[in-house]
């Protein structure tokens, strides 16, 4: 991957996969010192902004949604506008999220996934019940489930829109399982297939892991 270009780092994961809290040991060296924009944390300011102004409870949400949401657009054409590399942690489960990276690759910008993930959706329930417990925001079980499989069904899908991939194991501390450039597996650890979320869930990206570790052992 030539850094030397305008790069997106795209770092994704269900929720609850420690992407905030791990975001940092995931950057090549060349984007070590760009902070990622989080969704989360800067729609949570809002929130409070919006609280202090007597705005009504069930407004919030929306709102601070929307201005979260222009905050990233404005960010994101900056960034372009000077073709500087960008660090983006966001959920891929819904459609309008892959207009993030649309709008960075219509401007020249290669793509790069750093994908962080847990084995089970169970997993991710009980690590967004901890964070819960230590003052972090809730997201609905069923949204949680929803995330995980529409995030890495859309992954298998449009795996070509990524010049890098890799696939992290998130269960512990952050270790690298997969890395795939230019549609080429480079880097596999033996045990890669044995995360469902891989073998099952990017089954092509898993084909190409498997006929790696075959030719290799």
């Amino acid at each position: 991957m030539d850094y030397s270009k305008p790069t997106l780092l795209v770092i994704s994961g269900p929720n609850g996969a420690g992407k905030s809290t791990h975001i940092q040991t995931m950057l090549p060296v060349a984007l070590e010192n760009i902070w990622s924009f989080d969704r989360d944390k800067t729609r949570i300011e809002f929130e409070h902004i919006l609280r202090a102004q007597d705005i009504d409870l069930k407004e919030i949400p929306l709102r601070s949604t929307r201005m979260m949401e222009d905050r990233l657009i404005q960010e994101m054409k900056q960034a372009i506008n000077i073709k500087s590399h960008f660090v983006l942690e966001t959920p891929l489960s819904h459609p309008d999220y892959w207009g993030y990276i649309d709008l960075f690759e219509n401007n020249g910008y290669q793509i790069q996934l750093n994908y962080l993930g847990l084995d089970k959706i169970s997993d991710c329930i009980a690590r967004v019940g901890q964070r819960v417990m230590e003052g972090g925001h809730y997201v609905e079980p069923g949204t949680i489930k929803g995330v995980y499989q529409k995030n890495l069904e859309h992954i298998n899908e449009y795996r070509n829109t990524f010049r890098m991939i890799e696939l992290y194991d998130g269960m512990k501390i952050p270790t690298l399982l997969v890395r795939i450039e230019d549609n080429l597996v480079t880097y596999a650890l033996n045990n890669a297939l044995k995360k469902n979320w891989i073998k099952a869930g990017l089954p092509s990206l898993a084909q190409k892991v498997k006929s790696y570790i075959k030719s290799n052992s």
